[in-house]
């Protein structure tokens, strides 16, 4: 039997996008049926940090709402079946315009003397946000320059994108009762981009593990409570929605137990 390295990659490749049709079709299923199980497991886990925040605190002021009761006071969604059809469109919407940028990629990187470096720049661009300039441009030089990391490099940049398409889909409970426009939406991302990433990076690989896949994202949605809870305040009455602080400033806890003790 003859075998090379290219064979190896390829192989790998073939199985991380032949896993790929799972995981979209566990997301697709979310949008096919109704909701009410992964919004049961997200308001459950929510209620079990709220219960720990009290028990730990016990005794002390100006403790924050619960979290759980404050959100339900919102209705998710509206319009019943006709929310569920366009939540799926949208969903299908981002699907494909993910596989036309993963295309256009593609075919950019054929192109003699500048697609050598069509890989490498997208992913320093995809990691801008989240980790900042130095260590994104960072892994996009050393992509241009280790030869044959061209399939890895798409592995790569679909892990990126699919890893946030997850995390949509992990908020989802929050985001369809909770609702921002367009701007909002997209600021409150930004400023907990580089949390998001780690959260969903963590999960992304054991969600893509055959007939497991479904068992660890159900921990990565209970997880999201807590994500929840650390990065956002308790959402306000209905009515009030105008006085919700989306605005987040990550403090790193060694800082902050430092300063408890200055003080």
């Amino acid at each position: 039997m003859v075998w090379s390295l290219t064979q190896v990659k390829r192989g790998l490749q073939l199985a991380w996008w032949g896993s790929l049709l799972a995981f979209e079709n566990r997301h697709l299923h979310k949008h096919t049926y109704v909701k009410a199980f992964w919004i049961l497991v997200a308001f459950n886990s929510l209620r079990n940090v709220d219960t720990t925040y009290l028990k730990k605190h016990e005794g002390e002021q100006n403790l924050r709402a619960s979290y759980a009761p404050a959100l339900e006071n919102y209705q998710y969604g509206h319009g019943g079946t006709e929310v569920y059809l366009k939540e799926m469109f949208q969903y299908l919407k981002r699907t494909w315009n993910q596989i036309k940028i993963a295309l256009l990629l593609y075919f950019l990187s054929l192109l003699p003397y500048v697609g050598k470096f069509v890989y490498p720049a997208a992913s320093a661009y995809a990691l801008v946000n989240s980790l900042g300039y130095l260590p994104a441009i960072t892994v996009g030089v050393f992509m241009y320059i280790i030869p044959g990391t061209k399939p890895f490099a798409m592995i790569f940049l679909e892990t990126l994108y699919s890893s946030r398409a997850m995390m949509r889909e992990l908020l989802e409970p929050y985001f369809g009762r909770i609702h921002f426009d367009s701007n909002e939406r997209r600021k409150w991302f930004r400023e907990r981009e580089g949390i998001l990433f780690g959260f969903s990076i963590g999960f992304y690989p054991l969600v893509r593990i055959p007939l497991l896949g479904m068992l660890f994202y159900g921990i990565a949605q209970s997880a999201t409570a807590l994500l929840l809870v650390k990065t956002t305040e308790p959402p306000p009455p209905p009515g009030l929605e105008s006085t919700y602080k989306i605005d987040y400033h990550y403090i790193d806890s060694r800082n902050k137990k430092k300063q408890q003790k200055n003080e």
